[in-house]
């Protein structure tokens, strides 16, 4: 994965240096969700999307008078709720909830079509590959208590790599693999004679971020943002 980055990095540097670029920055919310499906689980549980926030930097390569190959560099935090986990599978006589912050870089490849009018402005629709690595993150455990009612939180951050959690710890719900794969789409307006643009954008991940046996956990997000988009 590291060599596939550095070679797409080194091929974005030279059609940088040699065709037009426009280049567009963003912010905006996204919602977080995620798929996960855990042997160890077997009753019923809640799993309620998460919102945060969403920074990006778009360049955009037109290679005709239509398309254009679009990436960028984009700071996402993914995550979501799992509330109502069974308390004989963490701990006697407590009810537990997950709340997760997951930081990524996003490194988006998208082959865009664009439409552009002289009163309505332009529409982008793109769609493609997206390269992620988690930076960072926490997750907190909320536990409430059935004998007295009482509530505590727990704060831990994410732990990136490949290997699963050590067979000591109390639980396993942090440890997570560092880079991810997924499918993007993403529909843009920009107002017309204007750098303005509205995007619209969903990210749903291929790849099973857990490394713990008997859990596949995958994430998606649909984000909205504004920004401007500068033509050269």
């Amino acid at each position: 994965m590291k060599k596939i980055i550095l070679l797409i990095s080194s091929l974005l540097l030279v059609q940088f240096a040699t065709a037009q670029v426009n280049i567009g920055a963003r912010m905006g919310l996204n919602l977080g969700m995620f798929d996960m499906e855990n042997k160890n689980i077997e009753e019923d549980y809640k799993m309620e999307p998460n919102s945060s926030i969403l920074i990006k930097m778009d360049v955009d390569m037109p290679f005709s008078t239509v398309f254009s190959f679009r990436t960028g560099l984009g700071l996402v935090i993914k995550g979501a709720e799992i509330d109502g986990l069974p308390e004989s599978k963490i701990h006697p006589d407590t009810n537990w909830s997950l709340l997760y912050r997951m930081n990524y870089l996003e490194v988006p490849l998208l082959l865009v079509a664009r439409a552009e009018t002289d009163f309505y402005g332009t529409f982008y629709f793109g769609a493609g590959p997206t390269l992620s690595l988690g930076v960072g993150g926490k997750m907190d455990l909320f536990a409430k208590h059935k004998d007295d009612g009482g509530q505590r939180q727990i704060t831990e951050p994410i732990v990136w790599g490949n290997k699963p959690a050590p067979s000591d710890k109390l639980h396993n719900y942090n440890y997570f693999r560092r880079f991810d794969l997924g499918l993007g789409a993403m529909f843009s307006y920009q107002l017309p004679r204007s750098g303005l643009a509205f995007t619209l954008s969903y990210n749903k991940a291929l790849r099973n971020i857990s490394p713990n046996e008997g859990v596949d956990l995958k994430t998606s997000y649909v984000g909205l943002s504004i920004g401007f988009i500068m033509k050269n």
